[in-house]
């Protein structure tokens, strides 16, 4: 006996389709190799970006050190008043666009990443009473050009140890005598952020302009053909 089919109550058998095990396991090796690849590309780039911004803080400190210089006859400004207040970069503080200049984007936390030549700049505070002694010009430059003004700042003697809170940077040639000093830092890529006395600024390596010079304070003299100048005064 045959009966009659119902269409309605039938349908093909449809094959459902999906990933195996091991398909998804490639799948899942192929994503974890992309991504150990792309990561440390975009952490470079992140840091770039980062070194960057940096080198423009740099820029615009020492041209409002040039600047502030120029509006009083060329003075430069002192690296603290004998009351530790202002300091330099409250002094130059018109001439740039805001306080976050003041800090690194890879030094948060810190409120100062940028320090002064020391073998230069006059720090006030701290002196014996007496007169204060005179404040350098930009006339006083053989090599304005070569000669550093303001650099990233905020390690130990062995250039890595963080130091912060910290606005004078120590030459390679003298100690730090305070809680003030620091040695320049080195946070990008080995490279550090430096100013020099006729605006413009770049990135060196410690061997570029820290490390192994002679004299050792070649870059911060202000005529390095004069030897008097690259010594260091005592206590400075």
């Amino acid at each position: 006996m045959s009966y009659p089919m119902d269409m309605n109550s039938w349908s093909p058998r449809i094959r459902t389709s999906g990933f195996t095990l091991i398909e998804l396991l490639v799948v899942i090796a192929i994503i974890s190799i992309l991504a150990a690849i792309l990561f440390p590309v975009f952490s470079r780039a992140k840091e770039a970006a980062k070194k960057t911004s940096c080198l423009s803080n740099s820029r615009q400190l020492t041209l409002g050190v040039v600047m502030y210089s120029g509006d009083v006859d060329d003075v430069l400004p002192p690296v603290a008043s004998p009351t530790n207040f202002p300091l330099w970069v409250d002094l130059v503080q018109p001439y740039i666009r805001n306080n976050q200049v003041r800090v690194c984007p890879d030094d948060v936390g810190d409120p100062q990443s940028y320090g002064l030549n020391s073998l230069v700049f006059i720090d006030y505070f701290g002196l014996p009473p007496g007169p204060l002694p005179s404040l350098p010009t930009m006339e006083d430059f053989a090599f304005p050009s070569e000669t550093v003004m303001v650099t990233e700042l905020g390690a130990m003697d062995d250039l890595v140890t963080p130091l912060p809170n910290t606005y004078k940077v120590v030459v390679p040639d003298d100690d730090i005598n305070d809680i003030y000093d620091a040695r320049p830092i080195f946070r990008h890529f080995a490279r550090c952020n430096i100013g020099f006395f006729d605006g413009h600024a770049q990135s060196g390596l410690k061997e570029q302009f820290y490390v192994g010079w002679s004299p050792a304070d070649y870059w911060f003299c202000t005529d390095r053909t004069n030897l008097a100048t690259c010594q260091t005064p005592s206590g400075q």
